[in-house]
């Protein structure tokens, strides 16, 4: 304690210095020593960005701390890339701590996808996991009001997940008073979720904290129940060093928590216990002479290096050629609904790790799609189970859940639903990998059924890649018939890193007319196609090419079937490539095919501007503007705001294979 208060004091004294924004444990300390002296190495926590005193409890040291603070090359927990007090750590001596974000109760899910991961594992019987861990996620109170922590504690008592809420309450969030923002406090708000046990204690009192958090450990790591421990500390520092407590707190509501100082509390009990005030003072001295000579020290490490900036975006794949056998001999076409219900399956035979959720996907319908029919049946609930609307909850607890060794397959029902889950996909997927440095890349495959077909309407049809494009650090993939979605749905499990698969609903069973190629043989078992091929489905006639009378149309999912119904109208004039895999992207084959040609057409379902397909067209006449014949043209839907629900309105907004011939009668005629 006499630590953390000295380190306080020390980058408050030197502001010019600790230029990076961050926020301190004082008023805090109490409660957070009294949780980290709980825990053993083989249980898991996930601190909020105000819980130093929790790190040094943990064993971390000042100059560590520091060197995070100070953002340098050496900071053990990014290197450089992440704020103070925003640890992640998996070296087995201490308890493991997955990537923490900024964002306020954001945390709640992947802590809660730990938990649930541990009782899986343990429930099979894996050796994975070892004794009785139990799981702490620390959070302060306004952050209760987060609708994705409700989603998360709605989980915990639903499965009975062994888990610690651990809520900081000091009465404030940033500058808004907790009586202007809550209703009730956090003790009282869990009362809601039936089978939460719960508890309140004096967070500035170490004795106390101590106590209880001993009893919560201990009940929670025998029972396996969840637990909240609503502790009431005083915030003594600022909000942030940039937010600074003169700029909304009164001179009374200062002294007000200044009389709760835990500090002076243990002090004055570590005197009527009979300890010398000499040995106190001594303490106070070291801690002193070593942040100062620890922070002097941090000041002089190095700076991190500019030209590694742009690692551990993703880690390595192993898949990086095809293999298999992509059409068997005498082997039975399948439609593609079916080829990813067989790679799913396949995958939960070989690796008793994997588990698929989702709504809906359970036992009783098997997928809205029924594409996860019989699986449930099959491999059981626990394995293949429902989960309540909550696309927070799916794809966030991916990330807790990949981090303890389960291997997560998750679905979100309809493009159009995947808005909910974004916080996490950005905030937490898409960013662990790159700020822990690879310590904590999420494998997780996220299965999103996308398109227009029979009037599905605005809430039903819609195609996100672009949405999804715009976020660094996931692949993208968009498979458009049944060999290709089984390898490629092998290849993104195999992955390390984060992979949503785009499955266009108008393909599962080859209804729409002109899809019927859709279907193919059932590729061989071990079939799998590495991320980021592209893949010639049509060429053109080489003399047509010579004459420069031949295009390439670059496109994807539902378009390689209006692409080759158009091209029905050319004699061999038109090349079609079928990106399969959206990001990463195959942009060698793509400029060498519009070199050939000299005449491009990039089709796509989405909306034409403001698209990925329109940002392919202008690399494309960056790349290739010498070579080309006429400017690179693009067709999509057009700029409405929704797919109507009427069929007309919805074949007249979308692209469709006359559409596409009149573009590729324009380029070819240039």
């Amino acid at each position: 304690m006499a630590l953390a208060k000295t380190m306080a004091e020390t980058y408050e004294a030197n502001r010019s210095t600790c230029k990076y924004v961050h926020s301190t444990s004082r008023g805090h300390e109490a409660i957070q020593l009294a949780a980290a002296l709980q825990l053993i190495p083989e249980d898991f926590v996930s601190p909020y960005y105000r819980d130093e005193s929790l790190l040094l409890g943990l064993g971390f040291t000042p100059y560590q701390l520091m060197l995070q603070l100070l953002a340098k090359k050496d900071d053990i927990f990014s290197g450089g890339r992440e704020y103070y007090a925003h640890p992640n750590y998996k070296q087995g001596d201490k308890p493991t701590i997955i990537h923490q974000s900024s964002a306020t109760g954001m945390q709640a899910i992947p802590t809660t996808g730990i938990a649930h991961g541990i009782q899986y594992l343990t429930g099979i019987g894996s050796t994975i996991v070892g004794g009785s861990p139990i799981v702490i996620c620390s959070m302060g109170d306004a952050s209760l009001t987060e609708g994705e922590v409700s989603e998360a504690l709605q989980f915990a008592v639903l499965k009975q997940l062994p888990i610690i809420y651990l809520v900081q309450d000091n009465n404030w969030g940033i500058s808004v008073r907790a009586d202007e923002a809550r209703a009730m406090d956090a003790f009282e708000y869990v009362a809601g979720f039936k089978g939460m046990n719960r508890i309140q204690v004096d967070g500035s009192d170490f004795v106390a904290s101590w106590e209880v958090m001993k009893h919560v450990c201990d009940f929670v790591r025998k029972e396996r129940k969840p637990y909240m421990v609503h502790a009431q500390v005083p915030l003594l520092g600022h909000h942030t060093s940039g937010v600074r407590r003169e700029f909304y707190r009164s001179q009374q509501d200062l002294a007000k928590h200044q009389a709760n100082d835990p500090y002076p509390k243990l002090r004055s009990k570590l005197a009527e216990i009979g300890i010398l005030e000499d040995e106190i003072a001594q303490i106070e001295k070291d801690a002193a002479t070593t942040i100062a000579n620890d922070f002097a020290r941090a000041i002089e490490a190095p700076e991190p290096d500019a030209s590694s900036v742009e690692e551990y975006i993703f880690v390595p794949t192993p898949v990086t050629e095809e293999k298999g056998i992509r059409s068997p001999e005498g082997a039975e076409k399948i439609m593609m609904v079916d080829a990813a219900l067989f790679a799913i399956r396949d995958l939960l035979e070989q690796h008793p790790e994997v588990v698929v959720y989702g709504e809906d996907v359970g036992i009783t319908l098997g997928g809205v799609f029924r594409e996860t029919a019989t699986l449930a049946d099959r491999f059981g609930q626990h394995r293949v189970f429902n989960t309540a609307i909550q696309e927070a909850y799916i794809v966030g607890s991916a990330a807790g859940m990949s981090a303890i060794g389960v291997r997560p397959i998750v679905e979100v029902q309809f493009g159009d639903y995947i808005y909910p889950a974004f916080n996490q996909l950005v905030t937490e997927i898409s960013k662990s990998c790159y700020l822990t440095r690879g310590k904590f890349p999420i494998p997780m495959v996220l299965r999103v059924p996308v398109g227009a077909y029979g009037g599905g309407g605005p809430y039903h049809s819609g195609c996100v890649e672009t949405t999804l494009l715009s976020i660094k650090g996931i692949k993208v993939v968009y498979p458009s018939n049944a060999a290709d979605m089984k390898g490629l749905i092998k290849a993104a499990f195999y992955d390390p890193n984060p992979v949503v698969m785009l499955e266009h609903k108008g393909l599962y069973w080859s209804k729409v007319p002109g899809t019927d190629e859709a279907k193919s043989p059932d590729p061989s078992r071990d079939y799998i196609i590495p991320l980021g091929k592209a893949t010639i489905v049509q060429t053109a006639d080489k003399t047509a090419m010579d004459k420069g009378i031949s295009c390439v149309v670059i496109t994807y999912g539902m378009g390689v079937y209006w692409a080759k119904a158009a091209s029905k109208q050319f004699n061999d004039q038109v090349e079609i490539i079928d990106l399969r895999t959206l990001y990463p992207l195959d942009e060698a084959l793509i400029f060498e095919r519009v070199k050939a040609h000299g005449r491009c057409l990039v089709l796509t379902e989405e909306q034409q501007n403001n698209s990925f397909a329109e940002a392919l067209a202008g690399r494309i006449s960056k790349e290739c503007f010498q070579y080309l014949d006429a400017p690179v043209d693009v067709i999509g839907a057009l700029n409405v705001p929704a797919i109507p629900m009427n069929i007309i309105l919805e074949k007249a907004v979308l692209p469709n294979p006359d559409k596409v011939a009149d573009r590729i009668k324009k380029l070819v005629e240039l």
